[in-house]
């Protein structure tokens, strides 16, 4: 498959699919045995060493459970965002340039939680703390934003209100972010474009206007649980 910048794309299908095993290819966390994986035309399956972390620096990614430092304060993990960009002693020592500090705040303010900046983590509720780990993605200025079920722990309103932002970010900054989801009717609101796995495999990939919810769920053969 080939997905193009600045698209929205979403990944569904049942779990065991290969949607986490796909995703987590492209920034080189989980190592294909074969093929080709182009990243900005680098065939990204040949990185090693320092070309590898220069590919993670310029891919983001938001996990399911969140991945924060839950005794660091909410500014401290999405400062970290700039890691491969600041160096690991001067993160140690909070070294961070003055330009790096402003951009981790106006990045809290994108998601509405920069009140909340000198608070512990793990005092946040699950969709602030997934609001938190977007910022520091943001942070990182990624070319690509990766999120592996980042609504599944989440009830349905805040599922929706995470959703919304990645899809504003999308748009706003042209940044190509794939998602994947086991919620379908979410996958049709959100999606620019919705490639369906099973098995390892891609069964579907078409731009949403092109299919409807029966379809999809007929070509992946999976039964969706709904968001009331």
């Amino acid at each position: 498959m080939t997905i193009n910048e600045g698209e929205f794309v979403v990944i569904v299908g049942l779990s065991g699919a290969g949607k986490s095993t796909f995703i987590r290819s492209i920034n080189r966390m989980v190592t294909p045995t074969d093929g080709e994986l182009y990243v900005e035309d680098e065939n990204i399956l040949n990185l090693k060493g320092k070309d590898l972390r220069r590919l993670r620096t310029k891919v983001g990614m938001i996990f399911q459970n969140y991945n924060l430092v839950n005794r660091s304060s909410v500014f401290k993990n999405t400062i970290s965002g700039r890691l491969g960009h600041t160096g690991t002693f001067r993160s140690i020592f909070n070294l961070y340039p003055k330009e790096d500090k402003l951009k981790a705040y106006e990045n809290l303010k994108r998601v509405n939680i920069e009140k909340y900046i000198y608070q512990r983590a793990d005092q946040l509720s699950g969709g602030q703390q997934q609001r938190v780990s977007i910022a520091r993605v943001l942070t990182q200025d990624p070319k690509l934003i990766l999120a592996d079920e980042p609504v599944a722990s989440l009830d349905p309103p805040t599922s929706h209100q995470v959703m919304q932002y990645l899809k504003r970010i999308n748009k706003e900054d042209n940044i190509t972010t794939i998602v994947n989801l086991h919620f379908i009717d979410m996958a049709m609101e959100y999606a620019d474009r919705i490639i369906g796995m099973r098995d390892g495999e891609v069964v579907f990939d078409g731009p949403v206007s092109e299919v409807s919810e029966k379809t999809l769920k007929k070509s992946i053969i999976v039964r969706f649980a709904k968001m009331i």
